[in-house]
């Protein structure tokens, strides 16, 4: 049989960049951005199961920045659709989700992915929220899925433990970033998939903003530094005496 496979794919600032906050924003001038990592784990399971069982795979990402570049890697990677909306601000979650759910309304599908969290906020939302939406049973971090027949076999780990489930398409699972490691398309991909459908959309969601960031902040360290002297014996004490006297306060 072959699966119409979602992958949802949430476009992250990269590791290791100096930002800048001003007036309780996030400054996204010459930050670089990259697919997140657990998505692209999410990705790479689309495929292979695409590669046993057949069918398409469609990538779709909600952004507020240019992402076209980004999607292209996915269809060079083996995707056959792209679907881009775009807004014109950084959205929370719960309305990410909401915009997804709009889409995957008119489209066919039998699974869809996506990584068990975002490297920028680390929440792992979006992928449960959909399909609180849509009314599908979801399972997170999945490790494997088998398909027999009409009926899909999903194995977990949870708690050090291996838990296998039984169910029926349509379905939601996350994915977790160890799973796979995604590859590199070749050259001769990259130049198929400048002729892949990517299909660009503008976001509706003014009447969806339950819930709003209102301001990023830097924690503020001001923890003391205690410096202990003498003799073990009596650094052992005055250690005692300072969590003695922070039980107290």
């Amino acid at each position: 049989m072959g699966m119409n496979i979602i992958v949802l794919l949430s476009i992250v600032l990269e590791a290791n960049q100096q930002l800048m906050i001003e007036n309780g924003k996030i400054q996204h001038t010459n930050l670089k951005e990259s697919v997140n990592p657990p998505d692209e784990a999410a990705l790479e399971e689309a495929l292979l199961l695409k590669e046993a069982y057949g069918g398409s795979v469609t990538v779709l990402t909600v952004h507020h920045r240019e992402a076209e570049k980004h999607l292209r890697r996915a269809l060079a990677m083996g995707a056959d659709n792209a679907i881009f909306v775009k807004t014109d601000e950084d959205l929370e979650p719960a309305v990410i989700a909401k915009l997804i759910a709009e889409q995957l309304s008119s489209l066919p599908y039998d699974l869809i992915l996506a990584g068990d969290f975002s490297t920028n906020g680390g929440s792992g939302q979006v992928g449960p929220r959909v399909a609180t939406i849509l009314g599908l049973p979801f399972l997170s971090k999945a490790a494997k899925l088998e398909v027999e027949k009409e009926a899909v076999f999903i194995t977990k780990e949870s708690n050090g433990d291996l838990e296998t489930y039984k169910g029926k398409f349509p379905v939601l699972l996350t994915i977790p970033q160890g799973l796979h490691t995604p590859r590199l398309p070749k050259l001769s991909s990259i130049m198929k998939a400048k002729q892949k459908p990517l299909e660009k959309k503008t976001a509706a969601y003014q009447n969806q903003k339950d819930i709003q960031t209102v301001d990023f902040s830097y924690f503020v360290n001001d923890r003391k530094k205690i410096l202990l002297e003498g003799e073990l014996e009596d650094k052992v004490k005055q250690l005692a005496q300072i969590i003695q006297s922070h039980i107290q306060e």
